[in-house]
């Protein structure tokens, strides 16, 4: 589209203002200008196409055959204009349309469950398309609109969004520290059956700290590697063996007494919970799904200061 056909749009409706309120001096007024440049713009544009539009006579203006033609379709087009503004401003200020989510597979079970079904309930014109991966994902070439990730922002174009962070600890089932026993210290921790994620991540490694300032680091052989925090989880839970866990995401076990703390004397530093958007002017429903993650996130630091330290969204 070049730019002469842009400045005739612009005629254009300079055009379909005047025959819509009848003369010179209203459309001028409707539209901030003065009569006379709302003339010259009328002449300028009868001047381009070589054909008379209006018919200007001491009382009052007449279209011709050329305007009345001209009219019907220059209305059709601003009409056309208009209804793809509307569509842009309701992307931008409602509830409605697709967003795409990536996020861990850890959190996109209960937690995302949690923080976002008040919002899916009450807004059935929102379809939210969810992508579970712990693999990293490109959200311009997947087109997703908020990618949520554990651990270290790395540098990129994309607009960042701090969400809090959660606490993480070793965990084992009852079962399990029945039939190996209980370690007293992390010395201790080398002599047990380890479970762990396959690939580095904020749960790789087990660097312990107690209030004394004593640090301990472990280095344990994994005997069973997951590719998925889920599947982690339920081995744990069946007492194969300990594991690093977030504590966000085993809440429901751990309040079933289905997992328990190892060393609770001993604290491993949180990770990070943040988001990534691929735009800073993004519509209202990304940052409605922000502000709920926000609030969630908020709340389970009020349910459990060990579990989880909330961080506020810029």
């Amino acid at each position: 589209m070049d730019g002469h056909f842009l400045a005739r749009l612009k005629l254009n409706g300079i055009f379909c203002q005047v025959v819509d309120c009848g003369s010179m001096g209203k459309a001028a007024q409707s539209l901030g200008m003065t009569t006379s440049a709302v003339s010259q713009h009328i002449s300028r544009l009868e001047t381009e196409l070589g054909m008379t539009l209006l018919n200007r006579t001491t009382r009052k203006l007449n279209l011709s055959e050329a305007g009345e033609r001209y009219y019907a379709k220059g209305k059709t087009a601003l009409e056309a204009a208009k209804a793809a503004e509307n569509a842009v401003h309701e992307i931008k200020h409602s509830l409605a349309g697709t967003l795409r989510l990536a996020l861990p597979v850890g959190l996109s079970t209960e937690p995302i469950a949690q923080a976002l079904s008040s919002l899916i309930i009450d807004n059935p014109d929102l379809k939210i398309r969810m992508f579970a991966t712990d693999e990293t994902i490109d959200p311009i070439a997947e087109r997703i609109d908020i990618v949520i990730n554990v651990g270290t922002p790395k540098d990129s174009q994309l607009y960042f969004y701090p969400l809090g962070q959660s606490g993480k600890h070793i965990y084992a089932s009852p079962l399990y520290l029945a039939r190996r026993g209980y370690p007293t210290h992390p010395d201790d921790l080398l002599q047990h059956t380890w479970l762990g994620l396959g690939f580095k991540g904020v749960l790789s490694g087990v660097s312990l700290t107690c209030e004394e300032h004593t640090r301990a680091n472990i280095k344990p052989t994994l005997q069973m590697e997951f590719n998925d925090l889920n599947s982690l989880i339920s081995h744990v839970t069946q007492g194969l063996g300990l594991a690093v866990l977030p504590e966000l995401e085993i809440k429901a076990q751990r309040a079933r007494g289905e997992l328990v703390k190892v060393l609770p004397n001993w604290h491993i530093a949180p990770h990070p919970i943040y988001a990534l958007t691929t735009s800073h002017h993004a519509p209202f429903k990304v940052k409605k799904v922000l502000s709920e993650l926000k609030t969630y996130f908020a709340k389970q630091h009020q349910q459990d200061h060990n579990g989880f330290i909330h961080a506020p969204v810029d």
